[in-house]
């Protein structure tokens, strides 16, 4: 008998959102890794077409250096890019700002809501020590980051990045996860949150049952961090339309 390969073939994709040093890409790493999926990073894809190494240290995208690339031209075409391939296929993680509001293919969307505060304390672990900017003006440094980011994507696309969440599934409010600038502290909370994210997306992408009761219990433990969740709605009516 041939086997059966169908619940390997993902038909759909995901979509990781938040401000700098949110998680992004540490939880999208971690899913690309667990669920075989394509990892696509709209800041790797920038540096690609600049012909700079992708391969940047972690303060990179707040240094001087950085600012040179944000502006409209270059974010467009990283978005062209980024729909481009979503065109190509399905089974991507996409760690970006905007694929959340302007995907065209099926897509579960989440947010990772962060102050500046809690955002700052990852932003200190992650880079261990060895940033080029001095501790007194990481906030500085990241606000600015923020507030361009924001403003070039309104003027782009009419997206109000942090303020409009209405294309988003899920929506965790980290704020709580962390708070000392350790490494012990960041590793647990990188495994509190990703205890809710990992069975939403293997929900998500299988169909599994076992990946839903996974997360209506991880939403049980953690219902502190869970502002909004309508996977298990969405499942309920898409499991009444084919009955």
């Amino acid at each position: 008998m041939q086997d059966d390969f169908s619940d390997l073939r993902y038909r759909g994709n995901i979509c990781i959102s938040g401000l700098t040093a949110a998680g992004k890409t540490t939880h999208s790493h971690l899913l690309a890794g667990e669920f075989g999926l394509t990892y696509v990073s709209g800041s790797q894809i920038q540096l690609n077409f600049m012909g700079v190494s992708p391969i940047q240290s972690k303060d990179f995208w707040i240094t001087d250096e950085a600012k040179r690339y944000w502006n409209e031209k270059e974010f467009a075409r990283i978005d062209s890019e980024l729909l481009r391939l979503e065109g190509i296929s399905q089974g991507y993680v996409f760690d970006t700002s905007t694929m959340p509001w302007r995907h065209r293919k099926p897509a579960l969307c989440i947010w990772l809501r962060s102050d500046l505060k809690s955002r700052i304390t990852k932003a200190i672990v992650s880079h261990r020590s060895l940033s080029r900017i001095p501790f007194e003006s990481y906030q500085a440094k990241v606000e600015q980051k923020d507030a361009t980011t924001l403003a070039l994507y309104n003027k782009l696309y009419g997206i109000n990045i942090g303020t409009d969440l209405s294309c988003f599934d899920l929506i965790l409010d980290i704020n709580s996860a962390i708070n000392e600038p350790t490494l012990e502290a960041s590793m647990n909370s990188i495994a509190l949150v990703h205890d809710v994210i990992r069975p939403a997306v293997g929900w998500y992408l299988t169909g599994h049952r076992r990946f839903r009761r996974d997360l209506e219990e991880a939403v049980k433990r953690h219902n502190h961090l869970v502002i909004f969740n309508n996977l298990i709605e969405r499942s309920i009516c898409q499991e009444a339309e084919t009955s």
